[in-house]
């Protein structure tokens, strides 16, 4: 994907130090020097190379009383660990003087979270505090994630500027933070997904632990061939005769969601925006079951196989939206090379619920096989245009054609409605 000139890393860096170390008006001096300086190039036919140098003294002068400088005032500020796309978070800072004196000409700025291809930008990033001894200034701001995805996101930085507030001084750097930004997801309503339940080995206590424990729900008389390990050895000692535990097959619903990461080498802005509209459906199927009694199985196809578990002791949603944040397409066909894993992982499950950005043989073939385990298969194709290839009979498993222009507007018209 094509970046813009301000979204390349070398460029917005540049961009970034001159936002938080120059204030508005002296951006605006910054851009009068660029002006006098051109048309002052010509010294015998214009004078305006005397105004430039004016404004250069005043920037120098005022660089290196910002420099000198340290404010003396703490900075409090709590930082969100995930954020939504397109939800903004509102962000507060409290600005407090260190000592008995008023601290003024102080500028407050709120670093912008970046990634390699997007940023989340901060309205407002800069703000002038004056700190009052005993009483904090806080300061409000707003951070609003656009796309999904692992940002690097710092603290907000104090630091002290020159009497007539052109220029920033030094501050102390803090360490970057991850800030997990979720895929947007809605309310998929009515979701025709065929659920069963299966034997699953160990129960519920194996969703949450190794071994093989079961739920105990009684002792019974020793037979021929029980496990010693089951032996109640209290009840032994009680009655003088071997005694064992019993416990309790258990049966429940598990559900596996599998993700299509497949994308064109050279991903094209429809390429991508298919892919985050899949990975969008698969958060809100995700957040239907999630509020179930259900086990969810997150399956994530790629040259690396994601494989994350939520629901009942295993833990809640934001244990899969957190891999789907972070998440990212592979430029070849996954069902090829990571179908026999696949397979194995399913063994146990009820339900697969695929996720697909396209239909062909190597996936159809791959459902197949889930389906001949005697496990329930339900897929979402999403694209615009017509699959690569036929879809299945209905009598085999149900496959629906989601479009990601229509997903979109699902998802604006829930964001409008919560606003």
């Amino acid at each position: 994907m094509a970046l813009s000139v301000r979204e390349r890393p070398v460029f917005s860096s540049i961009v970034e130090v001159l936002e938080e170390r120059l204030s508005a008006r002296g951006r605006f001096l910054v851009v009068a020097l660029i002006l006098f300086a051109t048309l002052g190039l010509d010294t015998r036919r214009t004078q305006n190379f005397r105004v430039f140098a004016l404004a250069a003294g005043l920037f120098v002068a005022a660089s290196l009383f910002a420099f000198v400088r340290r404010p003396r005032a703490t900075l409090d500020c709590a930082l969100p660990e995930r954020a939504t796309a397109g939800r903004p978070v509102p962000l507060e800072a409290r600005v407090s003087a260190a000592g008995e004196a008023v601290e003024d000409d102080l500028l407050l700025s709120f670093p912008v979270a970046r990634r390699w291809s997007s940023s989340v930008p901060v309205e407002p990033r800069q703000h002038r505090v004056i700190a009052l001894p005993g009483k904090p200034a806080t300061v409000n701001a707003t951070l609003r994630p656009l796309r999904r995805g692992r940002y690097r996101l710092r603290p907000p930085v104090l630091r002290g500027t020159d009497p007539l507030g052109l220029v920033a001084g030094r501050a102390r750097e803090a360490a970057e933070r991850p800030l997990l930004v979720y895929p947007r997801f809605f309310n998929f309503g009515e979701l025709s997904v065929p659920v069963g339940r299966r034997y699953q080995p160990g129960g519920i206590p194996m969703s949450s632990s190794t071994g093989d424990a079961q739920e105990f729900v009684g002792t019974r008389d020793y037979r021929e061939g029980d496990a010693i390990k089951n032996i109640h050895w209290r009840s032994f000692a009680r009655r003088g005769k071997p005694v064992v535990r019993e416990f309790q097959e258990e049966y429940f619903c598990r559900i596996a969601l599998v993700l299509d990461t497949a994308t064109p080498r050279r991903m094209r802005a429809a390429d991508e925006a298919r892919f985050e509209a899949a990975i969008s459906v698969l958060a809100s199927i995700a957040d239907q079951f999630s509020r179930g009694d259900f086990v969810i199985d997150l399956l994530a196809a790629g040259p690396d196989l994601y494989y994350v578990s939520a629901g009942r002791s295993l833990g809640s949603l934001d244990t899969v939206l957190d891999v789907l944040a972070a998440l990212e397409p592979v430029p070849e066909a996954p069902f090829a090379t990571v179908g026999p894993p696949l397979i194995d992982a399913l063994a146990q499950i009820s339900t697969v619920v695929a996720v697909l950005q396209d239909w062909d043989a190597s996936r159809e073939s791959f459902l197949r096989e889930v389906k001949a385990l005697g496990t329930e298969v339900r897929a979402f194709v999403v694209r615009e245009g017509p699959p690569g290839a036929p879809l299945p009979a209905s009598e085999l498993f149900e496959v629906s054609i989601l479009r990601p222009s229509e997903i979109d507007e699902r998802i604006a018209l829930e964001e409008r409605a919560r606003a």
